[in-house]
């Protein structure tokens, strides 16, 4: 459901989408990005200063409104 949802939303320009998967990147990665469930989407944001921070975080299936309004005025 979530992949089929971020095929059709409206992504911002400037917004890149990464999908991550256990079997491949392994637990690390999702520890490390404190994901405890699957499917996870978590927002970063670049700042000036070259640091990546987490801005907004969905747990669980979404659907194209969750997603639209997860990457709302960023």
């Amino acid at each position: 459901m979530t992949s089929l949802a971020l095929q059709q939303a409206a992504l911002p320009a400037n917004v890149v989408f990464e999908r991550r998967k256990l079997e491949i990147d392994g637990e690390d990665v999702f520890r490390a990005c404190g994901v405890q469930s699957t499917p996870t989407l978590v927002l970063y944001r670049s700042t000036e200063e070259g640091q990546i921070i987490e801005v907004r975080r969905h747990v669980g299936g979404a659907n194209v409104e969750t997603i639209e309004s997860l990457l709302s005025d960023i």
